[in-house]
């Protein structure tokens, strides 16, 4: 209708008519795409936050995994210092033999960290890392994400094969169905428990582990490593809680207070 108009108005000669008509189409064509790249604009932001929302919930997933497992390292640490101490000095320090071997064992006990990647990998794998406007938060992003494999977070240690192939497997199951368990089957708890043997036999098992010089030097090494997994935990736990912050502005809400504390190394 507004093309038969311009041809009417220029057949006519009517250059006044005409100029408005084109401005007309114009204006139009300009709102168009002007309210098309606002919708753009729009579900690109909707896109941003639906996915900062999920990274944050990741986030939070991440700090209260570092606490737990930080938690756990160091019951493992503990029973790995009690054993090398009486390795090393012959002194039980008011322990029995039995007590001695369960901290020898219970010292293998590993608990894998593993960083919650999924959604940050969807946002750069769909090349939509751009979708996130703060160019500090996208490079404090790929920073925590670049670095979530270190080996020490994960590593499963010789020591944990070596004293597991001395220790009887009868003991090893008595062990696991009266000295340890796991809570919602992910978090693990070591715990006390009465001897399955006569003390002369713990004794002797004892003295076997603790003249292996390989098996202590595994656990030697173990227990660094343990400390390493520590002290990363509790840096990428502060990174993590910042980054969470940031991503809180970027959403419009307040980061609320937190009571939780990194694990201590």
């Amino acid at each position: 209708m507004l093309l038969r108009r311009i041809t009417e108005h220029v057949k006519a000669q009517n250059w006044t008519a005409v100029a408005l008509d084109f401005f007309i189409v114009v204006v139009g064509v300009f709102i168009g795409i002007q309210v098309a790249n606002w919708n753009d604009a729009r579900e690109d932001n909707n896109r941003a936050l639906a996915y900062l929302e999920r990274i944050s919930d990741d986030l939070d997933a991440d700090i209260t995994n570092y606490a737990e497992q930080g938690s756990f390292w160091s019951d493992v640490s503990a029973y790995g210092s009690t054993a090398l101490a009486y390795a090393k000095t012959g002194d039980a320090n008011g322990a029995s033999h039995w007590e001695l071997v369960l901290a020898f064992f219970q010292a293998s006990q590993l608990a894998e960290f593993y960083t919650r990647v999924t959604t940050y990998e969807e946002l750069k794998s769909a090349g939509e890392l751009g979708l996130i406007q703060s160019v500090s938060l996208r490079e404090q992003l790929a920073n925590y994400y670049t670095n979530a494999d270190n080996p020490a977070l994960s590593e499963r240690p010789r020591y944990r094969e070596h004293i597991r192939g001395l220790i009887p497997f009868d003991i090893q199951l008595y062990i696991w169905e009266n000295c340890y368990r796991t809570v919602l089957g992910v978090n693990q708890e070591m715990f006390a428990c009465d001897s399955p043997m006569e003390d002369a036999q713990a004794a002797a098992l004892l003295a076997e582990l603790t003249a292996n010089k390989a098996l202590i030097e595994e656990l030697r090494f173990w227990r660094s490593t343990l400390h390493v997994a520590k002290l990363i935990g509790r840096d990428r736990t502060d990174i993590a809680t910042r980054i969470r912050k940031e991503i809180d502005t970027e959403l419009g809400v307040a980061s609320a207070p937190t009571t939780e504390e990194s694990p201590t190394p």
